[in-house]
């Protein structure tokens, strides 16, 4: 089966992508396609906010599961780089370690 191709401007009509709720729809889109290579087109993408990114991101785990590989195209260098921002910071949520925090009297976050 080849590459599906989703041009991300078309299907949400705009050039930006802002809301945590868009990467849910677009999860939800991508969970019940055939398809288990998809290919997301952010040519006239504009703008994107880093909760757009991270709620995202969130998925990839998930996608891997359903046997999806979702690989991002024509993404702007602004873009990338917020991208590689959250994807950085996700992995160093991920490997705090709450037991030397335990016995913490303050916590700050």
């Amino acid at each position: 089966m080849s590459d599906k191709i989703i041009n991300i401007s078309e299907l949400f009509s705009s050039h930006s992508l802002v809301t945590r709720q868009a990467a849910r729809d677009l999860f939800a889109l991508i969970s019940h396609m055939p398809d288990n290579s998809i290919i997301l087109d952010l040519s006239q993408i504009d703008f994107a906010s880093r909760s757009f990114f991270d709620e995202l991101n969130s998925y990839e785990s998930k996608f891997r599961l359903l046997g999806k590989k979702v690989e991002i195209i024509n993404i702007n260098d602004n873009l990338i780089s917020l991208l590689q921002l959250v994807k950085e910071r996700a992995k160093t949520m991920s490997s705090i370690s709450y037991e030397s925090i335990a016995n913490a009297k303050v916590i700050t976050i």
